[in-house]
């Protein structure tokens, strides 16, 4: 079958509602989006993932004297981790426009036989093995606004993963669907300070690093640790079970991310 012939069929799929990922218990449908939605590997709902994290944000929130920058309000809730693959503003399906949800999930369904062969019978995996902040305020870690976990690259599950992101948002890319050119950066975000009401400070990555909580995490001696570079920390291997397209801001049952439809890896 051809990759047009593909779309075709995915997309009649989906408009009568056979597409496997559909969530039917959804509050959301095509006809009611029109703003931003996001591909991700999710993660959140492994039960022991959650509850690391948490042991981790309660450790950092319950230092006295309180670190500097941190409150609740920055926290992410562990039950929305994942892994971003590309963000896009799809548009109603009445527009004139192919960048409709049910496009999307049509691309996506047809993007699964390559990612199985690259998987190659493996399981999809991350490993949260580093810790780093995203690039702070004129360079200095005392004003940090995210903090993330993420994989090395340099596993053969770190690889996989790799492979897998940079061609699924490659193929949305191409598609139109997926307007960043970056390169992807592939971590799950734990800290964000543009949940913070007032919205604005930073918190301070120095006082994280020398925090008693940080010690039953951490793989790198703080005395040889370079601050521009990726702590290594333990946080377990993960795997992901489908790649989805969620809503962006959207809360499910668990407070996790509504899908609007899925890929499934399973075998």
């Amino acid at each position: 079958m051809t990759t047009k012939s593909a779309l075709n069929t995915a997309r009649t799929s989906v408009r009568r509602g056979r597409f496997s990922g559909t969530n039917a218990n959804s509050h959301l449908r095509p006809t009611h989006l029109r703003n931003l939605q996001v591909i991700s590997l999710p993660i959140g709902y492994h039960l022991r993932l959650q509850e690391l994290v948490k042991s981790f944000t309660d450790g950092l929130l319950s230092c006295k004297p309180a670190l500097p920058g941190l409150d609740s309000s920055v926290v992410i809730a562990p039950r929305r981790l994942h892994i971003t693959l590309g963000v896009m503003a799809l548009e109603d399906p009445l527009a004139s426009s192919n960048k409709t949800l049910a496009n999307a999930l049509a691309l996506l369904s047809t993007l699964r036989p390559r990612v199985m062969e690259i998987l190659n019978g493996h399981c999809l995996c991350i490993p949260l093995v580093e810790m780093n902040i995203m690039k702070p305020h004129r360079g200095d870690a005392e004003n940090a606004h995210v903090l993330w976990f993420g994989p090395s690259l340099n596993t053969e599950d770190g690889q996989r993963l790799k492979t897998v992101s940079d061609f699924v948002n490659k193929a949305f890319r191409d598609a139109g669907f997926i307007l960043d050119r970056r390169p992807l950066k592939l971590h799950c975000t734990i800290l964000n300070t543009s949940h913070r009401k007032p919205h604005g400070q930073p918190f301070s990555y120095k006082a994280i690093l020398a925090s008693p909580t940080i010690r039953k995490f951490i793989r790198t001696p703080s005395e040889e640790h370079d601050i521009r570079d990726p702590v290594k920390v333990e946080f377990g291997t993960w795997s992901v079970d489908e790649i989805q397209i969620c809503k962006m801001g959207s809360y499910g049952q668990e407070g996790e991310y509504v899908s609007c439809g899925n890929c499934s890896l399973a075998s």
